[in-house]
């Protein structure tokens, strides 16, 4: 897996932001089988489509397939569709769904993106798109050796973690927005929180939400975002291997989120864990075995 932007909210290029990145969420995940999935189409999915080999039509004139799958509608995480390379080049056909969202909710968001006053109007562009939704049950088959599970996420408007698995079970799990208020312990916060936790159990790597410090949380309760050792504390609690810190706020310098790191290892070392913590940052590559 690839993190191609890690950032939230809005894109933040500085000085201040070369290390993790200044662009917004997007990770591309390649099973062993050349099956690709993309998750959110932030700013960093303009890398990624510049990436992309060029590949010509087969015989029967088929596109090669990229399947991008959203977290949720905000805008910085769909701001980067109109500067996907496959699309505007027509170049694959992209098949594109989001989590709790049906294809008729997902359709004008997507048109939105591609046509004026946004984006100049380019006939075909759309040609190159099919709208998609999850199923009843939460998941969407990418091919024969992946599928996706949206588990409801807590943000406002709505927002999904996706849980990616392959045939041997699950790869990895992405939750980029979701607020985990772990101090809050009302029935349905508890309920929430454990079934969250029975969803990710055994995951070998998360990449979860650390936009807030401990110390700003209480200023953004209902805002939709974690702190880095939430997201610490759910990964120790679901058994993850590895924990990948992301949706950096856009005025944390790379200094901040260095130290935001150290805190979650502290942790961790603190409960013996064996849990890896790492910050997200653009260019990150990850190998799962």
């Amino acid at each position: 897996m690839t993190c191609w932007g890690t950032r939230g909210t809005c894109p933040s290029p500085s000085a201040n932001t070369v290390r993790y990145g200044g662009n917004t969420s997007c990770v591309d995940v390649q099973l062993a089988d050349g099956t690709r999935v993309v998750l959110d189409a932030g700013t960093g999915i303009r890398g990624l489509g510049a990436a992309l080999p060029s590949a010509a039509p087969s015989v029967a004139g088929a596109r090669p397939v990229v399947t991008l799958l959203l977290t949720h509608r905000h805008s910085d995480h769909v701001m980067g569709l109109a500067h996907f390379a496959p699309i505007v080049t027509r170049s694959h056909q992209v098949r594109i769904a989001c989590g709790g969202v049906d294809a008729d909710a997902l359709r004008p968001i997507v048109e939105q993106q591609l046509s004026a006053p946004l984006f100049p109007t380019l006939d075909g562009v759309t040609d190159s798109l099919s709208v998609e939704a999850f199923d009843a049950t939460g998941c969407f088959r990418v091919s024969a050796t992946c599928e996706v599970q949206a588990i409801p996420a807590r943000h406002p408007g709505g927002a999904s973690v996706l849980l990616v698995r392959d045939t041997t079970g699950p790869v990895m799990a992405y939750a980029p927005d979701n607020e985990l208020s772990f101090a809050d312990h009302d029935a349905a916060s508890v309920s929430w929180r454990a079934s969250l936790i029975d969803s990710l159990r055994s995951i070998p790597v998360l990449i979860h939400d650390a936009t807030y410090a401990d110390d700003e949380l209480s200023l953004h309760r209902g805002w939709g975002h974690s702190s880095a050792t939430e997201a610490s504390e759910l990964a120790m609690a679901c058994g993850a291997d590895v924990l990948l810190l992301t949706h950096h706020h856009p005025d944390r310098t790379d200094q901040q989120v260095d130290a935001m790191v150290a805190q979650c290892r502290a942790l961790v070392a603190a409960a013996g864990s064996a849990l890896m913590v790492a910050a997200a940052a653009e260019g990150m590559v990850l190998e799962v075995n």
